[in-house]
């Protein structure tokens, strides 16, 4: 029998572990991904159930990606400083005060 490991193959017994290692590393790395995708998507499934049993709603504002009701709405850019209406709004009140002059 010839135990002479010291040939063309000697080395890839570290080789072939630390492949193997970095190849089950990964495939738990993705199974952990994929765990909590599928938890993420249930609990928000969940809230949404329970948020319309009960009938509470969250504000479009506060979902995550949602858009606003309107473009330049309060707090967005573009804004009035007051948060009054924007275009196709009411139009407010004048403001109270003496009369402009007129010429």
């Amino acid at each position: 029998m010839d135990n002479d490991y010291s040939g063309s193959a000697a080395g890839l017994g570290i080789g072939l572990f630390i492949l193997f290692g970095v190849i089950y590393l990964g495939i738990l790395a993705l199974a952990i991904w994929i765990g909590y995708l599928i938890q993420r998507t249930a609990v928000k499934n969940g809230v949404l159930l329970a948020m319309k049993e009960s009938g509470t709603q969250f504000p479009p504002t506060y979902r995550p990606g949602a858009q606003p009701p309107y473009p330049g709405g309060p707090g967005q850019p573009g804004s009035p400083a007051h948060g009054g209406p924007t275009i196709g709004g009411p139009t407010p009140p004048p403001a109270s005060g003496p009369a402009a002059p007129s010429a």
